[in-house]
């Protein structure tokens, strides 16, 4: 019964929430009802964070942690750039791997996709618990500058923390109170050009290695001063888009329609950033739109039309297969859009794929369909 439910295709979101109650009230310990409901559940809504959450803990509870980790692998991969999937999955790593390394590189690869989130110190405090538990106090100094590279909500408060770090490592090399850590002109003609992650390890590496003395006064002069610059860069930065991210009220997937002030502000601000010139800060403010904005074919298709211009193609053609395949999948114009763009790049079979599923969807005549069709093959 469960499966000719699931097979009909009439469940809205309502009616699933519904159904996955019912199935974890009745089949409470039978894993294959569940993974049944929770797969085609999460295969129509997958930036429900919280149900993938739930999923790995029936995993947990009735599986092996194995298969938790392959739910939770499945979560990054449906929902990429959600800060709450990865915060989920992070502490569940610290929670359950042996290997602090594995942990590390974890948070690692949740940073290079959520990093720029103005939201991410939810994953940035983790980070920072987790570091600091293990007592990894290089790994901890990098975290600390990290967070400092771009805008966050806590931004303040974790040039704050930063500062504070300084303030111990100074007192432990005992420099005198007067000693101004950023007097000397060549560290600051040294550090202007130390951004990359690995200029900094070294400079931390140097700063513990030295701990007393000249080299270690000097390291840490370093690791102040690029600590200042990012924070600067990053507060100015901050000035620009604070009135933006006031205005997203809603930084979540849910299916209710978002009212239009926030859909206004939303095109704002990815105005602003295509001005910016980051192209992978746009890609990720892009990304993370898309999470609120699923339902609306306007943010797919003016994501499409920004990549192709820009020559990321690869990373169009990849979100118009998400929005064409999962969440704009019974909308024609989004059929339609995905024929005129592949014919547009000389995809012809790709136009014709899209134009089958705009026919299936769509409620034009005959006539209007075979138009729209032998026009196409005549553009060709």
């Amino acid at each position: 019964k469960l499966k000719e439910i699931i097979a009909e295709g009439e469940l809205d979101f309502d009616g699933w929430t519904k159904l996955i109650s019912e199935v974890e009230n009745f089949f409470h310990d039978e894993i294959e009802n569940i993974c049944l409901v929770y797969d085609s559940f999460l295969s129509e809504f997958s930036l429900c964070y919280g149900y993938w959450r739930r999923y790995a803990d029936h995993m947990m509870r009735l599986c092996t942690i194995d298969k938790a980790v392959d739910v939770f692998e499945r979560a990054v991969q449906s929902a990429t750039y959600s800060i709450d999937v990865w915060v989920d999955y992070c502490g569940f790593s610290v929670s359950v791997f042996e290997d602090d390394n594995d942990i590390r590189r974890l948070f690692k690869r949740a940073m290079s996709y959520v990093g720029k989130d103005y939201l991410c110190h939810t994953l940035w405090d983790k980070y920072v618990e987790f570091e600091f538990s293990r007592e990894q106090w290089s790994s901890l100094a990098n975290v600390y500058i990290q967070t400092l590279r771009f805008p966050s909500k806590k931004l303040h408060h974790y040039y704050e923390s930063f500062q504070k770090l300084v303030a111990t490592w100074k007192e432990e090399m005992q420099c005198p109170n007067h000693m101004d850590l950023l007097s000397d002109p060549r560290v600051e003609n040294e550090v202007s050009s130390c951004h990359t992650d690995a200029e900094i390890s070294c400079i931390i590496k140097d700063l513990l290695d030295a701990s007393t003395g000249m080299d270690g006064i000097e390291a840490l002069a370093k690791y102040l001063s690029i600590g200042k610059q990012f924070y600067r860069e990053a507060s100015e930065l901050d000035e620009k888009i604070h009135h933006f991210e006031a205005g997203i009220r809603r930084p979540y997937f849910h299916v209710k329609e978002l009212d239009i002030s926030q859909l206004d502000n939303w095109h704002e601000y990815l105005n602003f950033v295509e001005m910016h010139g980051d192209f992978d800060w746009a890609v990720k403010l892009y990304e993370r739109c898309l999470i609120p904005c699923a339902n609306y074919p306007e943010f797919w298709m003016r994501y499409v039309d920004f990549m192709e211009s820009k020559g990321g193609r690869e990373i169009a053609n990849f979100a118009l297969a998400r929005a064409a395949e999962v969440f704009l999948k019974r909308m024609p114009v989004i059929h339609l859009f995905t024929a005129r763009f592949k014919e547009k790049i000389r995809d012809v079979s790709g136009a014709h794929i899209a134009l089958l599923h705009y026919e299936k969807e769509s409620d034009l005549s005959f006539v209007e369909t075979v138009s729209i069709k032998a026009n196409m093959e005549k553009r060709l």
